[in-house]
């Protein structure tokens, strides 16, 4: 296995699933001074997605919103909510386990519908997704919503760019962490908060009407839960969230969709069961591929373009990938895909964004524009 660090895309040459065999899980050797994987090219996605397209161009009648997300989310919210109330007189067991098999599985779903949403694909209009995103936020117990879209869509337009791209590791994280099991557990534990406080150090973001609006709401309804549920209700909420991004079976999508497991290779797909709960995120190229496409559509662009997807290298267990990144020395913080080519930030993700919106990009638009 090559040392890690490379920067000539010409020695990485990404395997096919009949080449990798039944090892799904390879990674890179860790030298004494480790690095993440550079690439010259762009990311993959953009030259996939105009392929597939001009051979199967009926793969544009998928895009859309998806009606049914709303009643999904909405369900969920109430059902959260009633727990919360429910939760707080339970003893301490009953708690931690309702928390951490209903509880973590619904706020990790409501995420995820966060994630569809900040891709217009709940609603028609942008901004009714943003207030609905909003919405899904509530259980959380932190605002997340409004801060979310603008780093997502710099991830899309802008996978693995320096500087650009918050769901790497900071170069100081990544040192800290390494292939180290002890530092990737600590990690898993506390992966929320990373994901929360790196984009804030990478690239912080302007204060919008949005995030206000997101942070009024969310106060509100936690006032709510603690006047009229006591501290133990809000508690279940949080704790809850916490769970959900730690060791918990659907917080795998985390490592799976983007943790260089075979080298050079920086998207995967995940086509097991767990889908169910988490608004199919599981079909990580497919929806890098056809941003536009929602969930419940993403297994049909699969079955299309079957010929581009089969053959690639996909995730096998979430909960296998959550027990290889901790224990593997050939996985770690540095196993990521980096590139320098910058997207221009005012290009639009979602067809329905207009570029002058400041949802779009973790940028200050108008200062870039002067």
């Amino acid at each position: 296995m090559a040392p890690c660090g490379k920067t000539d895309t010409n020695v990485v040459t990404p395997l096919t699933r009949e080449e990798i065999g039944d090892d799904w899980v390879q990674g890179k050797e860790y030298t004494d001074k480790p690095d993440f994987t550079w690439m010259d090219n762009e990311e993959p996605h953009r030259a996939r997605r105009m392929e597939i397209l001009k051979k199967y161009p009926e793969i544009k009648q998928l895009y859309g919103h998806e009606w049914k997300s709303k009643y999904m989310v909405g369900a969920t919210v109430l059902l959260q909510t009633f727990l919360a109330f429910y939760m707080k007189d339970a003893s301490w067991p009953i708690f931690l386990l309702t928390a951490y098999v209903v509880g973590a599985t619904a706020n990790h779903s409501l995420f995820l519908a966060i994630h569809e949403w900040s891709h217009n694909l709940g609603f028609k209009l942008p901004i009714h997704n943003q207030i609905g995103s909003m919405f899904a936020n509530l259980p959380i117990g932190v605002p997340y919503s409004a801060s979310f879209k603008p780093y997502h869509m710099d991830h899309h337009r802008n996978q693995g760019v320096d500087g650009l791209d918050a769901d790497i590791a900071h170069p100081v994280e990544a040192d800290i962490i390494r292939n180290r099991t002890p530092m990737k557990a600590l990690y898993m534990l506390t992966q929320l908060a990373f994901y929360a406080l790196r984009p804030c150090i990478i690239k912080p973001l302007q204060p919008t009407k949005m995030t206000a609006l997101n942070l009024a709401i969310q106060l509100t309804y936690d006032a709510f839960i603690l006047y009229f549920g006591g501290f133990n209700a809000l508690l279940y909420l949080l704790v809850s969230t916490v769970l959900c991004g730690s060791f918990h079976p659907t917080a795998g999508h985390f490592l799976s969709e983007h943790l260089e497991v075979i080298e050079g290779i920086e998207t995967y797909s995940y086509y097991g069961p767990l889908n169910y709960v988490t608004y199919n995120v599981g079909y990580h190229n497919e929806h890098h591929d056809f941003p536009y496409v929602p969930w419940s559509r993403l297994p049909q662009v699969t079955k299309i373009a079957a010929e581009y997807y089969d053959t690639l290298p996909r995730c096998e267990s979430w909960v296998g990938i959550i027990w290889q990144y901790v224990t593997n020395p050939n996985l770690g913080a540095y196993s990521r895909v980096k590139r320098r080519n910058e997207i221009d930030a005012t290009e639009v993700v979602n067809p329905n964004d207009t570029t002058n919106d400041p949802s779009i990009t973790s940028y200050n638009l108008k200062a870039k524009q002067q």
